[in-house]
């Protein structure tokens, strides 16, 4: 399953615009070297959740079938499936597909995977998209057969894990996994690099690159001092983007930008006695000048949003209600919910709020934008900025008034259950504000329910239309790809989920 999350960017090493490179260590034939974030914590595709281990499975393990840009689906093991009722998915097995290790990949080696995932006592993460599932069946080497317990339109987007050989334990996988994707891994240093060599027997053909190094370095002024000497060539989404310019003008590297799906949000307590009052929620979402937000924080490196899917993606809505920044049309919703301004241009506030955040600079830049613009309508907002870990506890805990989030990589609209479905408050889901509409609860369990596009994408626009109107989040933004690239880098694709599988179609070129 690719899972959203906060999604890093592609940045190619290159020295001082004046200077030699710094040893040269990307020469053609030479390995990738990329700067990451954050060391992968599970390598196990059936269990790694976070970003640093989705981007290195991208390479290393293949699912039964992969994301397109678009949000479609295409075989990836599979060379095809097909769908006898709503309740039966049959997939048929690519010929002549090896793992890693020489063994070959079977339609039994897909039966185990998802077996032990979905078992009792197994430790993943993601075995709650699999509740729908009754049974899988390996009927011959080349056929698997998903038998559902009902309908469920969304269940391939949790079909794209990666395929592991059968047997595999979840301790060693860790760390050493086995997969048949385009690169093996040869090498993984606990906090410092994951190495991985391209995989002759890759049933797309052998990369071109034929080494890539993922270099852990959490700092992002040494990701950049890193970059600037050219010991790395390559970073993802993991620096600030008014940082990028530097590197426009420079003769050895170019500036790639193309739209993605990261979708940033700013969340609702709905269990506040202020934000529980819709007009207090759309007074907030008049008065945040979103246009400014990208232009000037974003160096313009993102499109706005007015609902969770972009532009091009087959689930998006166009009937949905929009917050153009209108601090007239704010400042009358807040009168009109009651909260009329005490002294009208002087400094005492009609009320005040807490938003919490991460560390992270850019959120803490955000966070003080906004502040300031719901401080021209009224409203006092204090910014309260912890540790990444400690702020999650408190989001999902419900420990909040306001928040603001980044997701990545959502492909299937199904994401609805798990974000605004009464029954997916946390533990349960991620529907963290407590929302709750007996109306949008229905849509959502119709969109599941059925696998024709075409009613999937009915119900789906009437639960966008919904939250739109009452605001349980207020979509802000859909942040850019970007990509920071030696000259020399040929054939990288910039997906819109963040998904860097592109990199085994890229090759080294002439400068």
């Amino acid at each position: 399953m690719r899972h959203p999350s906060i999604i890093p960017v592609l940045l190619l090493a290159f020295a001082s615009c004046g200077g030699e490179r710094a040893g040269a260590p990307n020469d053609a034939g030479s390995p990738l070297v990329i700067a990451w974030d954050n060391a992968p914590a599970n390598l196990d595709p059936r269990i790694g959740n976070d970003i640093s281990s989705g981007r290195i499975s991208d390479l290393v393990h293949a699912g039964l079938i992969r994301v397109l840009p678009s949000g479609d689906y295409e075989g990836d093991l599979a060379s095809s499936w097909t769908t006898p009722d709503d309740r039966t998915i049959v997939f048929t097995m690519r010929d002549g597909i090896s793992f890693h290790d020489g063994r070959p990949v079977r339609a039994s080696d897909v039966k185990f995977t998802y077996d032990s995932l979905m078992s009792e006592g197994f430790p993943s993460p993601k075995k709650s998209g699999y509740a729908t599932v009754a049974a899988i069946e390996a009927p011959d080497a080349k056929t698997v057969v998903f038998h559902l317990k009902e309908p469920n339109g969304g269940i391939f987007d949790n079909l794209t894990v990666g395929i592991v050989p059968t047997g595999s334990d979840e301790k060693l996988f860790r760390t050493k996994p086995i997969g048949a994707g385009p690169y093996r891994l040869v090498e993984n240093l606990p906090d410092e690099s994951v190495v991985l060599e391209a995989f002759a027997g890759y049933h797309r053909g052998k990369p071109s690159i034929g080494r890539i190094e993922f270099r852990i370095i959490p700092d992002t002024t040494t990701r950049m001092l890193e970059l600037e000497r050219g010991s790395v060539g390559l970073a993802i989404n993991s620096l600030p983007l008014d940082s990028v310019g530097k590197f426009e003008t420079s003769p050895r590297v170019r500036v790639v930008s193309e739209p993605g799906s990261r979708w940033e949000y700013l969340a609702f307590n709905l269990g506040h006695p202020k934000l529980g009052n819709l007009l207090v929620r759309r007074a907030i979402a008049h008065a945040i000048d979103r246009e400014r937000i990208v232009r000037d924080l974003l160096r313009s490196r993102a499109k706005l949003a007015d609902t969770m899917f972009p532009v091009g993606h087959w689930a998006r809505s166009e009937t949905v209600a929009r917050y153009p920044y209108d601090k007239r049309e704010a400042k009358r919703l807040l009168d009109e919910a009651g909260f009329p301004d005490p002294d009208g241009d002087g400094p005492a506030m009609r009320f005040n709020l807490v938003y919490k955040t991460s560390l992270d600079m850019e959120a803490n830049q955000r966070a003080e934008m906004v502040q300031q613009m719901l401080r021209e309508v009224g409203i006092g907002m204090e910014i309260r900025s912890t540790e990444f870990a400690v702020f999650y506890d408190d989001i999902q805990k419900g420990n909040f008034e306001l928040f603001a989030l980044r997701r990545g990589g959502i492909s299937d609209p199904d994401f609805y259950y798990t974000i605004f479905h009464s029954k997916s408050a946390p533990p349960n889901g991620q529907n963290r504000g407590r929302y709750a509409n007996a109306e949008v609860d229905r849509l959502i369990e119709a969109g599941r329910a059925t696998m024709d596009r075409t009613k999937r994408k009915a119900a789906y626009d009437g639960v966008q239309r919904i939250v739109s109107e009452e605001l349980p989040y207020v979509s802000l933004y859909h942040l850019d790809n970007v990509a920071v690239v030696d000259r020399r880098i040929e054939g990288l694709k910039l997906h819109p989920s963040g998904f860097i599988d592109s990199l085994a179609k890229a090759r080294w070129g002439e400068k």
